[in-house]
């Protein structure tokens, strides 16, 4: 990282907006149903690349008090919280993390995600930044260090962190401004269909739900051409491509989710519709789509482009609708009945295989990120669902896979499916 942003200038300090009233007991009362369930899921959020400048504990401690100016909604949420002012040195020093390692070979792999000091240290920002530093300098590739900003999906989302990776601030305004077309007569009927779900949903958590987290991650960072090359080959969009690629290979032939029928989520982010897809904090809205299994991947490719095309044919708000009718009956129940919402309750992944997320473009740039390098590894840990998030960089397009481990050896088998469809050989790359 550059050293040019390393203090808060009491210039930006006084542009900040006024802090708001102490917390509450509550310290998420403001927190909307859906980032309400992402903390209590323990879903967390990250962001990882490889650079030649982050070195010492102080380099940590600066991104973490730019990232607090860029996205003021990372300085609330915590007992002693300042909401919207810089943080604290002592804060930084215990939010910031920094070790000495042989090598870098292992990262990003080698990251634990899955957060837990953030969701049990309740006098604590909720987010981390650490680093580990390859000792004797920099390796062959140019590496010395590899950085990770984890926190609560709760307050970041893939939109923020691309604007974050160009080093532009987060303006949280502008998703309440979109308006709300889900009729009356439509949420009352959310609601009722949630009403008559959430107890069933309950009951076959206590049987199907996890009882230990055991999720690892993998990833991959595949060029942009040869994503491009291998859809205009199959002649569909980048999108389809991906999505099949990953859904194809994770199955493995019907052993690793359906011989049949693959349940899927995916995340859409149109930041350009006028209507609001899902609540006042986050832009993304989650859409169903079944895939049926075909052994031929042709075949199967064009089943998803079909799919996909039907699931945005419809009522693009569905999903997200009933999904956010049944997290505000979870938060008021929880609230009356507290023992019945376990950590292993929120690990039931409702019947989906599999959770898929396209992000914005995550374009290095300006002083929080310009001496990082590409490949930038972005997505989502969750400790009980399967996870893709593709991220798309200048170069390379990152695949970032949160997983359960049985599962984890069948991304292999994606990498090898690109490869017969564009047998190019691929260019140099930095990072894992």
């Amino acid at each position: 990282m550059s050293k040019a942003f390393v203090k808060v200038s009491s210039k930006e300090a006084e542009t900040l907006p006024p802090a708001l009233e102490a917390v509450s007991a509550d310290l998420h009362a403001d927190f909307t149903n859906n980032q309400w369930y992402c903390h209590q899921a323990r879903q967390t959020v990250f962001f990882t690349a490889f650079t030649n400048e982050v070195h010492d504990l102080d380099n940590l401690k600066q991104i973490a008090a730019r990232l607090g100016l860029l996205a003021p909604q990372l300085t609330t949420g915590y007992l002693g919280a300042r909401a919207h002012e810089p943080l604290a040195d002592n804060i930084l020093s215990r939010i910031c993390h920094i070790e000495t390692v042989d090598d870098l070979d292992a990262y990003p792999e080698n990251w634990e995600l899955g957060g837990r000091d953030i969701f049990t240290d309740r006098d604590l920002p909720l987010f981390r930044v650490r680093a580990v530093v390859r000792r004797g300098g920099p390796d062959g590739e140019g590496r010395r260090s590899a950085i990770l900003v984890l926190a609560t999906h709760a307050l970041l989302e893939g939109a923020d962190a691309a604007l974050l990776s160009r080093s532009r601030s987060v303006p949280r305004g502008a998703v309440t401004a979109r308006p709300d077309k889900t009729s009356l007569l439509q949420r009352l009927r959310y609601g009722a269909t949630a009403a008559v779900l959430v107890p069933l949903q309950m009951l076959a958590a206590s049987f199907l739900a996890p009882r230990k987290v055991d999720i690892g991650f993998r990833a991959l960072a595949i060029e942009k051409e040869r994503i491009r090359r291998a859809a205009a080959a199959l002649n569909v969009s980048r999108r389809t491509l991906m999505f099949a690629l990953v859904a194809y290979g994770l199955n493995n032939k019907g052993a690793g989710f359906s011989s049949r029928t693959i349940s899927t989520i995916y995340a859409d982010m149109d930041a350009t519709s006028e209507t609001q897809t899902n609540d006042t904090f986050f832009q993304f809205r989650m859409i169903d789509a079944k895939l049926k299994v075909c052994d031929d991947f042709a075949a199967f490719v064009r089943e998803v482009d079909e799919t996909l095309a039907r699931a945005e044919s419809r009522n693009m708000n569905a999903t997200q609708s009933l999904l956010n009718a049944m997290f505000f009956m979870h938060r008021r129940l929880q609230a009356m009945l507290p023992f019945l919402y376990t950590e292993r309750f929120f690990r039931f992944s409702a019947g989906y295989h599999l959770t898929l997320s396209l992000v914005p473009p995550q374009r290095l740039g300006g002083e929080l990120t310009k001496d990082l390098l590409e490949p930038v590894y972005c997505g989502t840990h969750h400790p009980g669902i399967n996870m893709c998030v593709f991220a798309p960089g200048r170069i390379f397009i990152t695949f970032n896979f949160c997983l359960h481990k049985a599962l984890l050896p069948n991304v292999d088998k994606i990498s090898a499916l690109l490869d017969e469809i564009d047998p190019q050989p691929a260019v140099e790359r930095n990072g894992g």
